[in-house]
């Protein structure tokens, strides 16, 4: 029986690459381990925005002031006036608001004109002065000297003390439209003068047919007549904003703040489901079965388990409360679990905001010193994050940088055994070429030879080559 050979070369390159993924195997492990180095990076990352969302929750309880929150009530005011407050300032309490009289800017009204926009006024200027004296002139001429031109040559400086609109006045059919000049603030301290015009050439003239005086606000509160020298009155009293809308002589409204306690125990709740779902991912991470692949989490990691040691921990200690701040070294001590917060049995904390509203009902400076004092809930919980989340030496940054350092290297490695198995699959394939090439010429000779001697079975050459 002769040789046989494979010209094509189909057997030689089967062998190669059958021989490269021989190579390949500890790239593909090293792949494998990388793979599931990222698994772990994804995790950390979704551990690591708990910690970016606690502190969110923890910063709306950090201090007094932004945890206090206050609730204003208008009663039958509401068409009246709008209130607004600074919750740092503003104190709790009620006082009762009369509104007398609006505050009114100065304004004035020219002469009827049958169209807006025609130029009848020739050349001149519009003067007016402001409370403290200074005069202010306005050009007008050519294309501008129309109601229209002057309005909007007044509207046009922005650093004017008066604005302009130009309005249409039925009483009169034959000349409706109409020139409003005011004063853009309420109020005598923003009072403005105005003159005559002064106009040169025109076809008609422009004068002041009626005017408005500035006057100040004027209401009472608890009895007492005030001014004011607007109707946006800021720092009406200590924290407490006014806006009003509505005069009615005679009429007195109540107006109550109060701490809002629902909005105060939803940034306690807040701060709670963070709490939780950082127990809740420590949980699953060391929740295990024997499917698990625990190489690709954080199963039994010391440092998630010292984090939830530390919290769980604090959240049993008491916190001190001063009922007197000049005896500092008297403080009562409360704990979480009289205003609410408590843990349930599947390890979780709960909270109980009815609970928690009785307690701030009953003892508000006092629940607040214990969550936001200086010695607080939110100040030592926040000490002891800290350490999680400080940059760079940080236990969150140490572990991602960690991690990132351990991908790196895999690449590396990757990259290296990559670049030696490409040089191995070059060398290689030369071999097989040559191979190839070779045994493509002894299969040419074997068949040179048959032809030349016959394929007898008694030929000697057919013999010697295994016919």
């Amino acid at each position: 029986m002769g040789l046989r050979f494979d010209a094509s070369g189909g057997q030689l390159n089967s062998a190669l690459k059958a021989l490269i993924e021989a190579e390949r195997q500890p790239i593909k492990q090293l792949e494998s381990r990388k793979g599931k180095e990222e698994q772990r990076m994804k995790l950390f990352q979704e551990f690591k925005g708990k910690f970016a969302n606690f502190d969110k929750a923890l910063s709306e309880i950090s201090n007094f002031n932004k945890f206090k929150e206050f609730k204003v009530d208008l009663g039958d005011g509401a068409n009246a006036m709008n209130v607004t407050i600074d919750k740092e300032k503003v104190q709790p309490g009620s006082f009762d608001v009369e509104v007398t009289s609006l505050a009114k800017r100065s304004s004035i009204i020219s002469n009827g004109f049958a169209d807006p926009s025609e130029p009848l006024l020739g050349v001149g200027y519009v003067v007016a002065y402001d409370s403290n004296g200074k005069k202010e002139e306005i050009y007008i001429g050519g294309k501008n000297a129309s109601l229209n031109g002057i309005a909007g040559a007044i509207n046009e400086k922005t650093n004017s003390a008066v604005k302009a609109t130009v309005v249409k006045d039925s009483s009169d059919p034959d000349a409706p439209w109409r020139l409003i000049i005011s004063a853009k603030k309420d109020g005598l301290d923003d009072e403005v003068t105005f003159p005559q015009f002064y106009f040169l050439d025109g076809k008609k003239d422009l004068r002041i047919e009626h005017d408005n005086d500035a006057a100040n606000a004027v209401l009472k509160v608890d009895g007492f007549e005030i001014e004011a020298d607007g109707n946006k009155i800021p720092d009406f009293l200590t924290g407490v904003n006014l806006d009003l809308k509505q005069a009615k002589e005679g009429q007195s409204y109540t107006v109550t703040i109060s701490e809002d306690v629902p909005k105060m125990a939803g940034k306690v709740k807040g701060l709670i489901d963070q709490v939780n779902g950082i127990f809740e991912f420590i949980t699953k991470q060391n929740t295990v079965d024997d499917k698990t692949d625990t190489s690709a989490g954080f199963t039994g990691d010391t440092s998630l388990q010292s984090i939830e040691y530390r919290i769980r921990n604090l959240m049993h200690e008491g916190f001190p409360v001063w009922d007197n701040p000049n005896d500092p070294d008297t403080p009562r001590i409360k704990v979480l679990s009289e205003m609410g917060v408590e843990f349930g049995k599947n390890g979780q904390l709960t909270f109980n905001e009815e609970k928690f509203t009785k307690a701030v009902q009953k003892d508000f400076y006092g629940c607040a010193q214990a969550i936001s004092g200086e010695y607080g809930f939110a100040s030592q919980i926040r000490t002891v994050m800290t350490n999680y989340t400080r940059p760079g030496n940080g236990l969150l940054a140490t572990r991602e940088a960690s991690l990132r350092q351990r991908i790196s290297r895999i690449d590396r490695d990757i990259e290296a055994k990559e670049r030696v198995l490409q040089r191995r699959q070059d060398s290689l394939t030369q071999q097989f070429s040559r191979m190839q090439s070779t045994l493509s010429g002894m299969q040419q000779q074997q068949q040179y030879l048959q032809a030349s001697l016959g394929s007898s079975g008694s030929n000697p050459i057919s013999q010697l080559l295994g016919g």
